[in-house]
């Protein structure tokens, strides 16, 4: 069941609480449960609380290939927000609670409100740029240096470490491989001491200069 949030949102959820002229909706996802399918009517839009939340569709063939992961202070469904219909499905990869903004209240919004309709389009912009990132890793033909480059890509820190958000099944879909090549890829990284893993971190070694 929904009920409205009594807490200060802030960031993208703050932005889209002013659009919408309302609070946002708590909803709460068990593992494994679907927020939306494709082709289902776009009715909301979500920002992420807590937790992992997957897009995915599936190819020609009937594999499963994840879109996206989206995780805490994360929006949802901002592609389909000048669509009629979601163009993928979306599934909660862990226990996760999220809030909901209705699309025609904040498409409404964003006509009164250039302002804040600008944020959105930087956020947008930013996340378009993710994806050209993304797109650039799936195009690298080995799977060993394809997941090096995604590791790369999302460690942070001064020690460049990295956390893996859900599982390593999850991962291997978003970057097009299948688990058991992501884990002999992973295990090559290690031999060779380009990599450090302990557990869901995993550690890279400095760049040879």
């Amino acid at each position: 069941m929904s009920e409205i949030i009594s807490t200060q949102p802030s960031g993208i959820a703050s932005t889209l609480e002013t659009l919408a002229g309302r609070p946002g909706h708590r909803r709460r996802l068990a593992s494994g449960e679907m927020l939306f399918h494709a082709g289902e009517p776009v009715a909301s839009v979500y920002v992420i609380l807590s937790g992992q939340v997957r897009m995915m569709r599936m190819n020609q063939t009937g594999a499963e290939v994840t879109v996206d992961r989206a995780g805490p202070a994360r929006w949802l469904a901002e592609a389909s927000l000048f669509a009629a219909r979601y163009h993928c499905d979306a599934m909660a990869d862990t226990e996760a609670c999220l809030l909901s903004y209705p699309k025609a209240a904040v498409l409404e919004g964003m006509q009164r409100q250039p302002a804040l309709a600008t944020e959105l389009m930087i956020d947008l912009a930013r996340r378009l740029h993710e994806a050209r990132l993304r797109i650039e890793i799936l195009n690298i033909p080995r799977a060993q240096e394809r997941l090096l480059a995604y590791l790369q890509a999302h460690a942070s820190g001064e020690n460049a470490e990295f956390t893996l958000p859900g599982s390593w099944k999850a991962l291997a879909g978003e970057i097009g491989l299948t688990h058991e090549s992501v884990y002999r890829a992973l295990a090559q990284l290690q031999r060779e001491g380009r990599v450090r893993r302990e557990g869901r971190q995993v550690w890279l070694a400095p760049l040879q200069s």
